[in-house]
């Protein structure tokens, strides 16, 4: 890991956090996770400014932030399992939101507001998270 390349983890972890919101809404972050994640973001971003760092410092940063970026995004609240339209049932409307946002893969720039669709954590919407969903929807 070299400086140019911890700059960018620093920049992809700024910009997950201003996009972030708070609250208890479903993908929303629970209160104090981003300051916890800024606060890794400004000892990175120390590390990557001080001429003097050493190779061991600048590794250390991009673990450790990787670290904090990896944990905040694991904090985004969740709703009832297939549950995406919030009226507390899995059901067929859930299916359509999801099938709305087939074939969005993490590479999207919307990735963050349909990756919950994502039920196997393959980064991407594919006929197994249907399947996964109308199996909930069937209670099979």
């Amino acid at each position: 890991m070299d400086k140019a390349a911890l700059i960018a983890l620093i920049s992809d972890a700024q910009h997950k956090h201003d996009e972030a919101v708070e609250g208890n809404r479903i993908g929303q972050y629970p209160v104090g996770s981003k300051a916890a994640l800024q606060a890794q973001i400004t000892l990175a971003k120390t590390a990557a400014n001080d001429s003097s760092s050493t190779q061991a410092q600048i590794e250390k940063a991009a673990l450790d932030l990787n670290a904090a970026l990896q944990k905040f995004l694991s904090l985004a609240n969740q709703a009832v399992e297939g549950d995406y339209n919030n009226d507390n049932v899995t059901s067929v409307g859930d299916l359509a939101m999801m099938v709305k946002a087939y074939g969005k893969t993490s590479a999207d720039p919307d990735w963050h507001s349909v990756k919950a669709f994502d039920l196997n954590k393959d980064n991407i919407i594919d006929i197994q998270d249907l399947v996964t969903l109308a199996k909930l929807i069937l209670n099979w």
